[in-house]
């Protein structure tokens, strides 16, 4: 029988879909009738199933009738027949393996306990909460008019829950105030995007993964602010974003490209789905001198396709490791028992590389993160009493840069105060809330910088050498003359 362990380790290495909706599969009381069911929707949707017989399906019907109870794992091994990606999950299993995907009906708040009362803790965006102006540190003391001072978060959040399509009254506390907004209860997913300026004309966009909708709306948010910085080059990091919704993915590879025209991705449906489907951009992308997409191991389908696009089609520098290869996507069909079919429906296909199912994308620039140890005991002794400026040649130059080779944040240490060592003194400053227009290093600066050495002392961590190259990459390009510039009504035009 299929040994479920293994593959649900890899869902989240493995999430490319097109989410279903829920469906209404009648049991009807009998095992085998619910396994014709079942087995109606795998030849129906099934990418490898199209040509197949319907394989022991006599036997398997003989088979679950004396052991009903052997029905999960029959179907999972059938289902392994067809291909790697297609099982057959309990709600539970499902919620574990696809949790991104997952959201929940609410009004999208988070609350802690405090001393005051029930605080909200976070606001989730695109909530119904954020809509309502509801904020970080307001204390709700009522709901529904129902007294809330008293309770604990459980209870608070009892109230809070409820239909989809329902609405809430919350009334909270903010700074002496009193305030009631009316919320209504709707789905609410995670935003996996975020992003910095981590440099002069280099943005820094870090997609997790491409559960809903809502990560396009933050990405095109991000995207289409990006000539207000007059922005150069962007890194987008797709490292362990196991993917998620591919039309999700072909939106932000649109928005990313220039052209009209050009061929982003194909989808390979079954022939009697329609067959290959191809997707092709509608231009505008804002022209920027330079992008690289950072990938890994854990970057897999939906992001893949995206990198590979835009590997393919825009010129783009991958950086990083090779990536997972899983090139095929899945329906995610819900059951009236409340279990999830997952099945294979279609294969993608890149505009040069083609599919990349089983294979991956080979990184441009191929970058491994170090690991280090750190022993302070073995670091040169560091002067924390005094201030190091640019120019200055010496031993306690060579100790504040052995200290920032730990951090990653300079190669190598050095005696010589040169322009790496102002750009990983300001840096580290930066991280530490020091004001980074600071070039010199100044004695509090040093002394945290030995105060962080010293809670290191014998810890493995990682150096983002993968980032560093890509920020070295990006810089040099935002060096470059802009390709375009920024108008006063907030759109551009092409130089």
């Amino acid at each position: 029988m299929k040994k479920l362990a293994k593959r649900l380790a890899a869902l989240a290495l493995a999430a490319m879909t097109f989410v279903m909706p829920a469906g209404a599969v009648t049991p009807d009381g009998q095992n085998e009738t619910w396994f014709d069911s079942i087995w109606e929707l795998i030849q129906a949707y099934g990418l490898e199933a199209e040509d197949n017989p319907y394989v022991l399906q006599n036997y398997i019907n003989k088979y679950l009738a004396e052991h009903p109870e052997e029905m999960y794992n029959v179907i999972n091994d059938i289902l392994s027949l067809l291909d790697t990606h297609s099982m057959y999950l309990s709600s539970e299993e499902y919620s574990q393996g696809f949790s991104t995907l997952e959201g929940f009906v609410g009004i999208g708040v988070g609350m802690q306990e405090t001393v005051g009362g029930v605080q909200i803790a976070e606001v989730m965006r695109f909530s119904s909460a954020e809509e309502a102006g509801l904020q970080i540190g307001d204390i709700i003391i009522a709901v529904d008019g129902v007294d809330t001072t008293e309770m604990t978060n459980a209870e608070v959040a009892e109230l809070l829950r409820g239909a989809e399509g329902t609405t809430v009254s919350v009334t909270v506390r903010r700074q002496g105030r009193d305030l009631t907004v009316t919320c209504t209860r709707r789905q609410v997913n995670q935003v996996y995007v975020s992003s910095s300026t981590p440099a002069d004309g280099v943005e820094y966009i870090k997609v997790s993964a491409m559960g809903s909708e809502n990560d396009w709306t933050a990405f095109s948010e991000i995207w289409e602010g990006l000539d207000e910085k007059n922005t150069r080059a962007v890194i987008l990091d797709l490292r362990g974003n196991g993917g998620g919704v591919i039309d999700v993915a072909l939106k932000m590879a649109n928005a990313m490209t220039e052209d009209e025209g050009v061929y982003l991705a194909g989808t390979r449906w079954r022939e009697d789905m329609g067959g290959l489907e191809q997707t092709y951009s509608t231009g505008g992308g804002l022209p920027l001198n330079q992008i690289v997409v950072l990938v890994d191991g854990g970057t897999a389908s939906a992001a893949e396709l995206l990198a590979g696009s835009l590997q393919d089609t825009a010129d783009a520098v991958l950086a990083g490791e090779t990536t997972y290869g899983k090139g095929q996507g899945q329906f995610h069909i819900e059951l009236i028992n409340g279990d999830k079919l997952v099945i294979t429906t279609l294969e993608l296909e890149l505009p040069r590389q083609g599919s990349y199912e089983g294979v991956g994308l080979t990184p441009d620039l191929q970058v491994e993160n170090r690991q280090v140890t750190v022993n302070a005991a073995s670091l040169a002794p560091l002067d924390t009493t005094r201030t190091l400026r640019f120019g200055d040649q010496s031993d306690a130059v060579y100790a504040m840069t052995e200290r920032l080779a730990l951090f990653g944040l300079i190669d190598e240490a050095t005696n010589t105060y040169d322009g790496d060592v102002v750009e990983a003194v300001t840096a580290f400053r930066e991280s530490y809330e020091m004001d980074p227009e600071l070039l010199y290093a100044s004695p509090d600066m040093l002394q945290a910088l030995d105060e962080a050495m010293q809670t290191l002392d014998g810890q493995t961590h990682v150096l983002d050498d993968q980032l560093q190259a890509a920020l070295e990459i990006c810089k040099q390009a935002a060096e470059k003359p802009q390709r375009y510039t920024a108008l006063p009504d907030g759109s551009w035009k092409k130089n």
